[in-house]
């Protein structure tokens, strides 16, 4: 039979018969007899105007097909139970639609493939149980839609697809158990619309991504032997969302050193390995929410420190080894609410001092390990739509200036309750709060205190040399005054060694004006 149609490409070639468009409505192929006798029932039909279906149980081989060479519409080619290979396809340059391979039980390659060059729809290559690889796909530079590759047991590699360049919709690789690495995409440079690589479970690398610069979305989702991100490093925005999420192995965002800016949102979320977010030094900006929730392994926010603002809000929940914020004091504006909960281990929000505006509510709750909410100090009350403070069962200290300047005039609901003494109720912390004078307030003293933090003296340097009548009086964070006494000089050391270590208000404090500033005892 092969020699057979050999000889009539032979002959078809020698008769100086010319490429002939036609069947505008497409043909479909559903027995090997009709595909062995398309030269005989279409004539000189090289150029076909519509779509091409191949599905059928008998179909073992495409030989008779050879003198196609384009389909103007789509290439369908499923449930072909006998078929291997698509030898027989091997002169067919162009597809003005989509490609579709499906549900081809013994397939094991490609090849017959080898000319196309570009594919006009979108390429799908799903649930071929036997095929190891793309080899027959090394022509193919641009895909003008979606490119899905999912399902395929036995593929161990994206081999056959260095040619491609550009993909100009989505991009989805999923349920490729076997596959290890995405080897074979080292051209790639560009995804029109999002790009998913999710359930591979033998994927451990993303080498072969390393040429990819422009994509709107990445989800990297339960690919659970992936242990970081090195190969992204060409990455530097993303208009649209970032998710990255239930792998597994994954320990460090490294390879993400590149990226500046999300668009939309970014989340990281249920990674039990993830004990860094070291790669993210150079993220500034997020268009809408960062959310960081079930990382069981996360100890800090390392590798957020670039980040000076998020469009939407800002969710820390359920990562039950974090202790601190480290890595966010860099952040100064959140445009939607805060929610800090269910962190077990956390005990300080101290890095969030920088913070000076969110959009709408504050929630701090069921944080078993926090004792005080220094560190939202700066936020301006005006910012705070609704406030809940509830479930920190060590939490005594909730009396700092953006809370106490919230609760004299609040602009939204309010629900404070099961925290320690001191901030059990709202009444409590009105109480605390009065210690702070909040309304006569300067916050922007006309002197520094130094060294910051101190374990023994602190020196209060004046900008001018001070009257008879300027007092400096120190109060601890529940507003009870320590220590007080007339200033004379425009230097004035103090001794605090016998203070217990934590954070102190300082008020200076003429006929005058009031100002307060704040050190840190060691």
């Amino acid at each position: 039979m092969k020699k057979f149609y050999i000889i009539l490409i032979a002959l078809f070639v020698a008769s100086g018969a010319k490429s002939q468009s036609c069947l505008p409505e497409g043909i479909t192929f559903e027995t090997q007899a009709q595909i062995d006798n398309f030269q005989i029932n279409y004539p000189g039909c090289t150029e076909i105007e519509g779509d091409v279906v191949i599905s059928g149980d008998n179909i073992n081989n495409l030989n008779g097909l050879i003198v196609m060479t384009s389909i103007g519409g789509d290439l369908l080619i499923s449930e072909n139970p006998a078929l291997n290979n698509l030898m027989g396809l091997n002169n067919v340059t162009s597809i003005g639609g989509g490609l579709d391979i499906a549900v081809n039980l013994a397939l094991t390659s490609l090849t017959g493939l080898n000319n196309v060059t570009s594919i006009g729809g979108d390429l799908s290559i799903d649930i071929n149980p036997f095929l190891t690889s793309l080899m027959g796909l090394e022509g193919l530079t641009s895909i003008g839609g979606d490119l899905s590759i999912g399902i395929n047991p036995s593929l161990t590699s994206l081999t056959g697809l260095e040619g491609l360049t550009s993909i100009g919709d989505y991009f989805n690789i999923y349920r490729n158990n076997a596959l290890t690495s995405l080897t074979g995409l080292n051209n790639l440079t560009s995804i029109g619309d999002y790009f998913q690589i999710y359930d591979n479970d033998a994927l451990t690398s993303l080498t072969g991504l390393e040429g990819l610069n422009s994509i709107d979305g990445l989800v990297i989702d339960d690919n659970n032997a992936l242990t970081n991100l090195t190969a992204l490093e060409g990455l530097t925005s993303f208009g649209d969302y970032f998710n990255i999420s239930d792998n597994a192995a994954l320990i460090s965002l490294t390879g993400l050193e590149g990226l500046t800016s999300i668009g939309d949102y970014f989340n990281i979320s249920d990674n039990a390995a993830l004990i860094s977010l070291t790669g993210l030094e150079n993220l500034a900006s997020i268009g809408d929410y960062l959310a960081i929730y079930n990382n069981d392994a996360l100890t800090s926010l390392t590798g957020l420190e670039g980040l000076t603002s998020i469009g939407g809000p800002l969710g820390i929940s359920s990562n039950n080894a974090l202790t601190s914020l480290t890595g966010l004091e860099g952040l100064n504006s959140i445009g939607d609410y805060l929610a800090i909960y269910n962190n077990d281990a956390l005990t300080s929000l101290t890095e969030l001092e920088g913070l000076n505006s969110i959009g709408g509510h504050l929630f701090i709750n069921d944080n078993a390990a926090l004792t005080s909410l220094m560190g939202l100090d700066n936020i301006d009350e005006g910012s705070i739509a609704n406030l809940s403070i509830y479930s920190n069962t060590l939490l005594t200290t909730c009396a700092v200036l953006s809370i106490c300047d919230y609760l004299a005039t609040p602009n939204g609901a309010v629900e404070i309750h099961d925290n320690a003494t001191g901030c059990n109720s709202q009444e409590e912390v009105d109480s605390a709060c009065i210690y702070l004078l909040t309304d006569e307030i300067n916050l922007s003293p006309s002197f520094a205190i130094y060294p910051n933090p101190s374990a023994t003296t602190i020196t209060i340097s004046m900008s001018t040399t001070p009257n008879k009548n300027t007092f400096m009086t120190i109060y601890n964070i529940d507003g009870q005054q320590l220590l007080s006494h007339q200033i004379a000089e425009q230097q004035a050391v103090v001794d605090v060694s016998g203070l217990p270590q934590g954070v102190y208000f300082v008020r200076v404090a003429d006929e005058s004006a009031v100002q307060v500033g704040k050190f840190v005892k060691q």
